[in-house]
């Protein structure tokens, strides 16, 4: 299970359902798999001085990034600019000419924590414990009455 992030306070980035969602509004923008694996690496790394496009690359190509051109960088970048500007964030990152780009130190970017499922109570132990005590308590009369 991958994760999900709370974003500028009130979106959240779903990895597991490339889904970016307002929580103001119920809007969703269902991602194509590039823009969230691009949108994971940026969130991943908002934290850095630079997010280089290179890495970028790498991260979304691997080492086929090396035969994808700058331009296909360019377009995922724009496409989830322009997701968010949808949403009303005009500069979740910006870019850094020659280098690639910088998340906004002003939009925050927190990982979700995943709720702890209780566990649920399992009745088939207990349906067995009661079972074999019905059995002995029946076999047990059934010999206490036949003597």
């Amino acid at each position: 299970m991958m994760g999900a992030y709370l974003i500028a306070g009130h979106y959240v980035f779903n990895e597991d359902t490339k889904e970016l969602k307002d929580l103001n509004s119920d809007v969703v923008i269902k991602m194509t798999s590039m823009k969230a694996r691009c949108l994971s690496y940026i969130v991943q790394h908002a934290n850095d001085e630079v997010i280089e496009k290179s890495a970028l690359s790498d991260a979304l190509w691997g080492a086929r990034s090396k035969f994808s051109s700058e331009a296909s960088l360019t377009q995922v970048l724009y496409l989830i600019r322009r997701d968010f500007k949808s949403l009303g964030v005009n500069d979740f990152f910006v870019t850094i000419p020659k280098a690639g780009i910088k998340v906004n130190a002003m939009v925050k970017i927190e990982p979700i924590k995943p709720k702890k499922r209780r566990s649920q109570l399992s009745w088939t132990p207990i349906m067995i414990s009661i079972s074999l005590s019905l059995v002995f308590i029946v076999t047990a009369l059934f010999f206490w009455l036949t003597k």
